[in-house]
């Protein structure tokens, strides 16, 4: 399970963040995660409570996510598709028949901190 080394990743950030800014706690974090980045979620946020615990800077911290979903380009006709779903996630361009590129939904980025 690599989740609870995001989440450590996670947390070093966010303390380097506060160390920067002068702050003395992180009350919430939000995170950008796309739906193909590999990340379960639930593991992450199950990650992520259990480092709190042990992380007085960030004990009262939420942390907030943003599900991206997958977008992806014709490489031919430059046609832009938009799966909400992985189950649905085909790498075939339904008009033209040629291979998509994804262009959205692999992220994995901290979007926004706050503090005081």
């Amino acid at each position: 399970m690599h989740e609870g080394a995001i989440a450590q990743s996670v947390v070093d950030i966010l303390r380097d963040i506060k160390d920067q800014n002068g702050l003395l706690s992180i009350t919430s974090a939000t995170l950008k995660v796309g739906a193909v980045s590999g990340v379960m979620i639930d593991a992450l946020e199950f990650a992520f409570e259990a480092i709190k615990k042990e992380e007085s800077f960030i004990k009262d911290a939420t942390l907030n996510i943003i599900n991206v979903n997958v977008k992806a380009r014709c490489n031919i006709c430059n046609k832009i598709y938009e799966f909400d779903n992985t189950d649905d996630l085909i790498m075939i361009c339904p008009d033209c028949q040629m291979p998509l590129t994804i262009i959205n939904g692999k992220e994995l980025e901290i979007v926004d901190v706050e503090g005081g």
